[in-house]
């Protein structure tokens, strides 16, 4: 009886923690969400050491630490959810940065901020259909609150890159 009731109770202990269990669709998202923000720390870390412009050197170091914290928030929901994370950067994105490495001093600040433009504007339409169609309740709170994160990296992306394309344009006069 003792036995029967030890059981009873570990399974009522044990039924919240079975309860945080998320669907595969969300366990798929969280990933492709923690490998988005890997990729953006490596990038905000690379563009940090070697532009050239003060205000990407401030973007790109505000990238890093934005995407830290965002990783380290979906490492608690991941970790309370039983889900392994990615550890580090794709082939894919890897290449990418390699690619964006090798680009001439002069051209990397242009080139870092489009990408910084483009990846935001994919990343924030991935979080919103993400956050449409999340069924745990936890993670849809965590996407929106990095959805509206990531539109204001957007918005300040699409600034630096302004002011360096009207830079650009002055100093050609």
């Amino acid at each position: 009886m003792k036995t029967l009731i030890a059981l009873a109770a570990g399974a009522l202990i044990a039924a919240p923690a079975f309860a945080q269990k998320m669907e595969n669709a969300d366990q798929s998202a969280l990933k492709q969400l923690a490998q988005a923000n890997l990729a953006e720390i490596k990038a905000g870390q690379m563009g940090a050491a070697k532009a050239q412009s003060p205000e990407v050197k401030k973007f790109a170091q505000k990238m890093a630490d934005d995407h830290q914290i965002m990783l380290n928030d979906l490492k608690s929901l991941a970790k309370s959810k039983d889900v392994a994370l990615p550890q580090d950067v794709n082939a894919r994105d890897f290449a990418g940065m390699k690619i964006l490495e090798h680009a001439s001093a002069g051209d990397f600040d242009r080139k870092y901020m489009e990408e910084m433009v483009k990846d935001h504007e994919k990343d924030l339409q991935a979080a919103q259909n993400i956050a449409a169609k999340a069924k745990d309740a936890q993670f849809k709170s965590a996407v929106q609150h990095a959805s509206s994160k990531i539109q204001e990296h957007l918005s300040l992306a699409k600034s630096v890159q302004g002011k360096l394309s009207a830079a650009a344009g002055s100093s050609r006069k």
